[in-house]
This record gives C-alpha cells, sequence and structure tokens, in this order.
C-alpha cells in the first residue's frame, strides 16, 4: 500500500507484525507492533512526522 509517496509492505512475524516503510530507491525502515492495524497506523505516523523535503524529493 502507499502513503503519502511511501511504500509500506507489511508482513506477520512471529507474535509481531512488521511494517517496511520506504520511498522508491531509498532504504526501508523496520516498523514492529503487535497487530497489523497498529503496525499500519505506527507506518503512517512516522510518515507524516517526515519532513516535507524527504516527503517530496525533487
Amino acid at each position: 500500500m502507499e502513503h503519502h509517496g511511501y511504500q509500506i509492505r507489511l508482513s506477520p512475524s512471529g507474535l509481531e507484525w512488521m511494517a517496511f516503510v520506504a520511498q522508491p530507491k531509498q532504504r526501508p525502515t523496520l516498523i514492529l507492533a503487535p497487530d497489523r492495524e497498529a503496525v499500519l497506523a505506527k507506518a503512517r505516523e512516522w510518515i507524516d512526522r517526515q519532513p516535507a523535503s524527504e516527503m517530496n524529493p525533487e
């Protein structure tokens, strides 16, 4: 899925869920949470806190 130009990939991992968040051609950030909804919310929150210059690269 996508949020403000970032790709979010979700994956279950044992007792937690992982989200890999990145813009094209960037190294992903890993986010963990106990369930799918929580990890997706954390990923969107992390993206929303990124500086505008990183969200819209030239």
